[in-house]
């Protein structure tokens, strides 16, 4: 009998970084169904082994190629672009986008980095081309040049501290983050991150959220991987309101729920978990639990402020094909405050996840690069919204009961089919088309309405 050598090629990714909307952070996250578990600190990354003659293995390649360093050996200095354009139909119209980002890499020092990127962009309907970064809503209209990030890191040892703006999203959730999603703008920030070995990592950060009316964000995480296929996140993060920045908010070594509860007054602090668990080889479960208010001394029938994601994530190498089941609830009054200025917002949008309090969705994905150059994402998902908003605040009088979502409850259930391809490393086309039929439209009881739309992007360069 001939001996069988079965042969795996690692690709690594350690130095990799995809923007945050890149669709090809599907299949980044994919890798953790056979490969070491991310962090949840996105933006992130990590090596894989691969089976060489796996119909997806070309997939990861291309991350490779798209998200190493833009500084090639030799050199001090790199700079990418990307040009996109789209065309799409919706709600009855034809829409136009086009946009551009730019972005530069400086390495001085051989433990000193800068980058930064800027976008151009305009639509006729005044959104960027799918995959630009959140941006900051202009003072006046047709001032569509951003600075997307900017940042300074200094490495030293096991110790990595950043300064600038900065893109972040926390968490396991495929569709759903409930701390920091990364939808709302970067921020200005201070951050710190340290590995300590295999095992732990930490991050913590300061951020500006508006520096005209000093408002602050405070967060930081501990990862903790006790074993190869289980990670375990630990999370708090605080939004207040002061002339200059607190440094007992700023301190991140100190957990911050008994400083605000014994030293301040009426900030908006969270706590959160989330884990994710291998249990075999293919096939990932994960979770995350916000409590943004829990009544632990509850006399007065005042409901908790709860928010949670579970869900699980599969793949076959030998197919190419995955899958995606995630739930998202996130209760009534979450991300509010008795203070409009303490509201979990960055530029009006929330800095958590989108769905907003008093929601709930599931959703299904099945995702396929089993032919070489192309890609395939069928998505369905049906919303559940109430009556109530993260601008609704924390009334005065306030009761728990009652039905979730409350009040009339719009329903919306969507379809979508996005087909990529990517016949070189620099050049993207998807074509995509969803279908969409909500009951309830607008909180009206017994009104409908029906959605449906298609459209072509395109996108030229490494970005």
């Amino acid at each position: 009998m001939k001996p069988f050598f079965f042969l795996v090629l690692c690709v690594s990714l350690s130095s990799a970084y995809l923007n945050l909307e890149d669709p090809l952070n599907t299949w980044l996250y994919h890798t953790e169904t056979f490969g070491p578990l991310l962090s949840a600190r996105f933006p992130d990354s990590h090596s894989v082994n691969l089976e060489p003659e796996s119909p997806g293995a070309w997939m990861w390649h291309l991350i490779h190629d798209r998200a190493e360093s833009l500084v090639s050996e030799g050199n001090i200095a790199g700079f990418g672009y990307s040009a996109s354009g789209e065309a799409l139909y919706q709600e009855d119209e034809f829409q136009s986008r086009a946009g551009g980002r730019f972005e530069f890499q400086v390495e001085p020092l051989s433990w000193l980095s800068i980058r930064e990127r800027l976008s151009v962009w305009t639509g006729s309907d005044r959104i960027p081309p799918e995959g630009f970064s959140p941006y900051h809503f202009g003072l006046e209209h047709g001032r569509h040049l951003y600075v997307d990030w900017g940042y300074a890191t200094a490495v030293t040892g096991p110790l990595q501290v950043s300064l600038g703006r900065i893109p972040l999203r926390w968490g396991p959730g495929r569709f759903s983050q409930l701390l920091i999603s990364g939808k709302a703008p970067s921020m200005d920030m201070l951050k710190i991150d340290l590995s300590l070995g295999d095992m732990v990592e930490f991050t913590g950060f300061t951020s500006t959220i508006d520096s005209d009316s000093s408002i602050w964000l405070s967060a930081h995480r501990l990862d903790i991987k006790p074993l190869e296929n289980l990670r375990i996140g630990l999370s708090e993060s605080i939004l207040f309101s002061a002339g200059n920045i607190d440094l007992a908010y700023g301190n991140p070594f100190v957990p911050w729920y008994p400083v605000q509860w014994n030293e301040r007054e009426d900030d908006n602090a969270f706590l959160a978990a989330d884990c994710s668990w291998r249990p075999v080889r293919g096939l990932l479960m994960y979770g995350e639990l916000l409590i943004d208010d829990i009544q632990y001394e509850n006399n007065q029938g005042v409901p908790d402020k709860l928010g949670w994601t579970l869900g699980t994530d599969g793949f076959h190498q030998g197919t190419g094909l995955g899958g995606v089941l995630e739930y998202t609830a996130i209760q009534r009054y979450v991300y509010s405050q008795r203070k409009i200025v303490n509201y979990y917002l960055h530029d009006n949008r929330i800095i958590g996840c989108q769905l907003g309090p008093d929601a709930d969705r599931v959703t299904a994905e099945l995702s396929w690069c089993g032919m070489k150059g192309f890609t395939a994402r069928l998505q369905g998902n049906s919303t559940r919204q109430g009556e109530a908003d993260v601008y609704e605040g924390w009334p005065d009088t306030v009761y728990a009961g009652g039905p979730f979502p409350s009040g009339i409850v719009e329903t919306t259930n969507r379809l979508s089919l996005d087909v990529g391809w990517y016949p070189e490393n620099w050049l993207e086309l998807h074509v995509s088309g969803y279908i969409s039929h909500t009951d309830n439209a607008g909180h009206v009881e017994n009104q409908s309405s029906s959605d449906q739309g298609g459209g072509l992007l395109v996108n030229i360069g490494r970005l």
